[in-house]
């Protein structure tokens, strides 16, 4: 069900979801999403959470597969925050929609900014773990920034629907901050 609703809002936006609509993608009775769910805003609230938990997982999974000592661990961070781009180019742009169309549902629904703090916050931490290795001297700002610009630059691309060279630019970036 909740799978239904991020296809939904990578689709059409959160404004299209609807307990009629989640029944009719996940091919569900429509007492289903109503019995589980009692309002939009607890769909939406479990399909954040639950992509939130997905991704936080894959990132974890992610610096936790890469050697104790990593040789550049700038490149480490930018990999883990571009990873999820690796999928098949249509299953990664959907998954990126949903996730800044719901990101964005945050300013809207204060219910769901806990679970976007909590998103945000197990990136910068495990940003910041590899700002720190590679010399930052600063590693929550410089985490924060990285983290920015890759968000400002992801948006772009999904908005211009041009695939620039996000790597490249975010590894600059991100060398920039630790020398500085």
């Amino acid at each position: 069900m909740l799978d239904a609703v991020i296809r939904i809002v990578a689709e059409v936006g959160a404004d299209a979801v609807t307990h009629r609509r989640v029944a009719q993608v996940a091919d569900l009775p429509l007492a289903s999403t109503t019995y589980w769910f009692e309002s939009k805003e607890h769909l939406l609230t479990a399909a954040l959470e639950r992509a939130a938990d997905s991704d936080i997982e894959r990132l974890h999974a992610f610096i936790q597969d890469a050697p104790a000592v990593v040789a550049d661990p700038v490149a480490l961070a930018v990999d883990a925050i571009l990873d999820p781009l690796d999928e098949s180019g249509q299953a990664a742009r959907g998954s990126l929609l949903a996730t800044y169309a719901l990101l964005l549902e945050a300013a809207r629904r204060p219910a769901l900014r806990a679970v976007t703090r909590r998103w945000t916050d197990a990136y910068l931490d495990a940003l910041g773990r590899l700002l720190a290795q590679a010399g930052s001297s600063d590693p929550p700002s410089d985490a924060a920034l990285l983290l920015a610009a890759a968000d400002g630059l992801l948006v772009e691309n999904l908005a211009s629907g041009e695939d620039a060279e996000l790597r490249g630019t975010l590894r600059r970036l991100g060398a920039a901050l630790v020398k500085a």
